[in-house]
């Protein structure tokens, strides 16, 4: 989720910076069946059996459904002191030349800062179209001009991020490969199922990484990846047969370098699919 207004937030709050975050509760209880790893032919494990199994039947969204008509809810929260933090006008100035300005200025004059935006969103033939982009609350009174730069730059919210993921699970099972034929550790394991609406799941690690696969139709249909505090967690829901799309993600970063102001941003989406 690294698209415009995220480059906006990432120009004011986190160059030069290395982010940690906190997990969040899991919003869907389930029990993990625990059980020997499998070792298949050519001494690939089970975990990998499943991993690939992903990939050979990644396909493309467009390759999958013609149409797509959703609704995105996105709600962005920050609690930093942005008047304090280093090379500040440097980081300013270069946000201002991207066309970020007003969108600066109304991170550094709110500590507190909270707004969530909303827009419609049309997938069509791979083509993404999106309209009737809008403010739904804000926490804090912003002006006419930061309200519009928000609105202009609220691209992230209609990107394709089905295709997103899956490439993201294929790098992370490139670097992973790479490592076991150098011998390393690959943090690759097998963790468990459980079943859900009279299916099985999968829960495979990779890495800092965790992956939720249907069986039979080997859809991504959870995933979280967490790095020190910071930690993203991803549901997806079946649309149609056979079809997980995303439907709600969080993230929250924390702040953690010295000389840096201590706080967090955070990011909550939700997908509503007509």
């Amino acid at each position: 989720m690294t698209k415009r207004l995220m480059m906006a937030l990432l120009l004011a709050v986190f160059t030069a910076l290395n982010a940690h975050s906190q997990e969040e509760d899991e919003d869907i209880a389930y029990s993990l069946s625990l059980t020997e790893v499998t070792v298949l032919a050519d001494g690939m494990t089970f975990e990998e059996y499943l991993v690939n199994q992903v990939l050979e039947h990644a396909k493309p969204l467009k390759a999958r459904i013609k149409t797509l008509r959703y609704n995105v809810t996105c709600q962005l929260e920050k609690d930093i002191d942005l008047t304090k933090f280093p090379h500040r006008r440097t980081i300013t100035f270069a946000a201002r030349l991207a066309g970020y300005g007003p969108i600066v200025s109304a991170l550094r004059e709110h500590k507190h800062f909270g707004i969530t935006m909303a827009e419609d969103v049309v997938f069509d033939n791979g083509k993404i179209t999106a309209s009737n982009m809008r403010m739904v609350e804000m926490k804090q009174r912003l002006t006419e001009k930061q309200i519009a730069s928000f609105l202009k730059h609220d691209g992230m919210l209609s990107v394709n991020v089905y295709d997103k993921f899956y490439k993201k699970v294929r790098e992370k099972a490139k670097e992973l490969q790479k490592k076991r034929r150098k011998k390393q550790d690959t943090g690759m394991k097998y963790i468990g199922s459980y079943t859900a609406e009279g299916r099985t799941f999968y829960v495979v690690g990779l890495d800092n990484m965790k992956v939720h696969i249907a069986d039979g139709c080997w859809q991504i249909a959870r995933l979280s990846y967490h790095e020190g505090q910071n930690d993203m967690n991803y549901l997806f829901k079946e649309i149609r047969p056979g079809l997980f799309v995303l439907s709600h993600g969080t993230a929250k970063l924390f702040l953690d370098k010295k000389k840096w102001p201590k706080g967090y941003v955070s990011m909550k989406v939700d997908y509503q699919y007509q």
